[in-house]
């Protein structure tokens, strides 16, 4: 008879881990916040500010929200809107917050919400890859690469390079 305690015993506590475990899984499935579709543009010799875009999309059953984004290649990172009136005349400002809805697609755009990467190190060079981290609420830190794109379309990422003579 104690053996089959025991044994139930066990059985049990493995039910026990188990149930935790998926308990776990589950909370990781509502709070994914998933990045596709990021890049930047190169950038002239010596400037210091540069920009990404991404796409950053929800695909758990809670709001989430973005605390932090640092990149090692800069000492400061900021989230900006920007918008041109009817007038033509181009704005920015910084946006304080970010909250993705449960099934919601943010959509970093030029003319739009955008990344600023401030007091770069070195500029932008087309075709090399800008690690940026994003930190949600009750998370792991997201680490996307934008592309970096030529600064002009169509332009080969050796004609963009800022050591180029």
């Amino acid at each position: 008879m104690i053996k089959a305690v025991k044994r139930r015993g066990v059985a049990g506590q493995w039910r026990l881990v188990a149930a935790a475990l998926l308990a776990v899984a589950a909370m990781n499935a509502h709070a994914e916040v998933v990045a596709s579709g990021g890049w930047s543009r190169a950038m002239v010799p010596g400037a210091t500010t540069g920009v990404g875009y991404l796409v950053l999309t929800n695909t758990g059953t809670q709001a989430r929200d973005l605390l932090k984004i640092t990149s090692p290649l800069c000492d400061k990172v900021m989230l900006h809107r920007s918008s041109v009136d009817a007038q033509g005349v181009a704005r920015m400002w910084p946006v304080g917050s970010l909250s993705i809805k449960p099934g919601e697609s943010i959509r970093f755009e030029p003319n739009g919400l955008h990344v600023m990467f401030l007091d770069l190190t070195a500029p932008f060079v087309a075709g090399t890859k800008v690690p940026l981290q994003l930190q949600f609420e009750d998370e792991k830190e997201i680490t996307v690469l934008l592309e970096v794109r030529p600064l002009v379309p169509g332009a080969a990422p050796a004609e963009q390079s800022p050591h180029r003579r």
